[in-house]
């Protein structure tokens, strides 16, 4: 298995005025909560949900893992990512490097300097946030808005709004727009705000979705490719990312592999 190279993770943070502040975590000394099953929502957003699986299905899992593929730079490379779907903990596996959140910070292994990229607490579960829309934008503190139709490439597609509510994550400011197609409920595109390494001059960004795939009766894409977004077009490609072997446990991942080794460093927000 290739493993990713720095390369790519500095292409990618290179990016990230152009991706999504994913971390909705914050940085504490209490104990992980986990993500609570009980909630109601809008209609329009639970056709989403029951069109991509169902929420009740994504709830029965515990655990997630799979391979990340990339081409950035005609650098083709592998990075291995396991998530604990009820505590959020999460483990990033690449070359040189593993980055963990334990629940409460985000560390990097052997030491902060083997991670060449400008903020692993920013980077830690990026990929999986955008590759589990719309059951993520299930969890407590994001609200819904059904907004106007949208023309995009010739195709008009129903929008749904989300925003997160004042304390929720690092970046309460962040706003997504799911793009649905009408006839099959599925969304197509997203279009993000990130304010992670700043708010000046923040503006939508777009992603695909595509090449869906059925996983243990969950639809989720094989493939996201992110785009340039400005005046309502579609501009050049920036990235693309894919999804192999992935696997759903019933059972939640050890937890011990989420606690931070002795010669692990911290990397905080802002840093």
């Amino acid at each position: 298995m290739k493993l990713i190279t720095n390369s790519f993770i500095l292409a990618a943070l290179a990016l990230a005025a152009c991706q999504p502040s994913e971390d909705k975590t914050t940085e504490t000394t209490e104990s992980t909560t986990e993500i609570n099953a009980a909630a109601t929502f809008p209609a329009y957003f639970e056709q989403v949900l029951q069109a991509h699986g169902g929420l009740e299905k994504w709830q029965q899992f515990g655990g997630m893992q799979y391979e990340l593929q990339t081409d950035l730079g005609g650098n083709p490379a592998t990075e291995t990512h396991i998530i604990d779907l009820k505590t959020r903990k999460d483990l990033v596996k690449g070359g040189d490097y593993t980055i963990g959140y334990n629940g409460q910070q985000v560390w990097v292994s052997p030491n902060r300097a083997a991670y060449p990229g400008k903020s692993a607490r920013f980077y830690h579960n990026l990929f999986f946030y955008f590759y589990t829309i719309p059951f993520v934008l299930a969890d407590p503190g994001v609200n819904y808005e059904q907004l106007d139709d949208l023309e995009l490439q010739g195709k008009t597609y129903r929008v749904i709004g989300t925003s997160f509510g004042q304390g929720i994550g690092d970046t309460p400011e962040d706003q997504y727009r799911m793009l649905i197609n009408p006839e099959t409920n599925q969304m197509e595109w997203l279009l993000y705000t990130v304010t992670y390494f700043g708010s000046d001059n923040v503006q939508f960004n777009a992603l695909k979705y595509e090449d869906y795939q059925e996983q243990q009766g969950l639809l989720l894409p094989n493939k996201l490719t992110g785009y340039k977004y400005e005046n309502g077009q579609i501009g050049d490609v920036r990235y693309q990312v894919s999804f192999d072997n992935v696997q759903l446990m019933q059972q939640q991942p050890a937890a011990e592999q989420f606690a931070m080794p002795a010669n692990a460093e911290v990397d905080s927000l802002g840093s």
